[in-house]
């Protein structure tokens, strides 16, 4: 059956186009799930978690779009810079909570699929005990996923240091003076070694990077992961229904 999961994500009320990895999962499902199962019921669980995975990553391309199109609808506004860069701060935190959302949910689906047997806090890439559980009992599929590892490692460094990496626009008018442009109060801090005390103080050079720009960095990795996710969702109802 076909079941449409992604619709009930934020691509079904964005532009956005769903990634081709969930459409072709969906044409599995319509050849390989029980047709008995209730659409309203959502029960089986790959269905869950294809649905799961597909919302995270319409979150994480939902809050890049509207940081993006903040920039062009306030562009002309009066006191426009100041407007922009206080709505790219607050979509910049849902950015973050998105994008480790996405990651959470792909390790629950590798701890579901592959039967890990952890404690949900342990469900999670930044989790040693899960990589070890992984590479026991699925060593094969556990190579697809350990180079991806430095990757998870920094998303998960950013969300825990965001308090640091986005300043307040305070803190960006010390170091950039009062009348500096609206790029200046865009930028976050691409470094984790500086702390928000110190940061108006501080005279080294600074690595800062614009929030798109760390968006475009990010998303092909996104999407690999969900490609490689629906892979194994996609593995596991052929092997169960067979």
């Amino acid at each position: 059956m076909k079941t449409e999961f992604y619709q009930r994500t934020a691509y079904r009320l964005s532009e956005m186009p769903v990634p081709n990895c969930f459409l072709k999962l969906d044409e599995h499902f319509d050849l390989h799930l029980d047709p008995r199962i209730p659409r309203e019921g959502g029960t089986h669980i790959a269905l869950l978690l294809a649905e799961s995975i597909c919302a995270r990553m319409a979150d994480v391309e939902m809050y890049g779009y509207l940081m993006d199109d903040t920039r062009r609808r306030h562009r002309m506004d009066r006191d426009g810079d100041a407007k922009v860069a206080i709505l790219t701060r607050s979509f910049l935190i849902g950015y973050f909570g998105a994008a480790r959302a996405l990651l959470d949910s792909g390790a629950a689906t590798l701890a579901t699929l592959f039967e890990l047997d952890l404690e949900r806090p342990y469900r999670t890439f930044g989790s040693a005990e899960f990589w070890q559980k992984f590479v026991t009992r699925a060593p094969n599929p556990y190579r697809r996923y350990h180079p991806m590892r430095i990757f998870f490692a920094e998303v998960l460094r950013w969300t825990n240091e965001t308090v640091d990496r986005v300043p307040p626009l305070e803190a960006m008018r010390a170091l950039f003076g009062q009348y500096s442009t609206r790029e200046a109060h865009l930028k976050i801090l691409d470094e984790g070694a500086v702390d928000l005390e110190r940061l108006p103080e501080e005279r080294r050079p600074l690595a800062w990077i614009d929030p798109l720009t760390l968006h475009d960095r990010w998303k092909p990795q996104f999407l690999s992961l969900c490609e490689k996710l629906c892979t194994e969702i996609a593995n596991s109802v052929t092997t169960r229904e067979s």
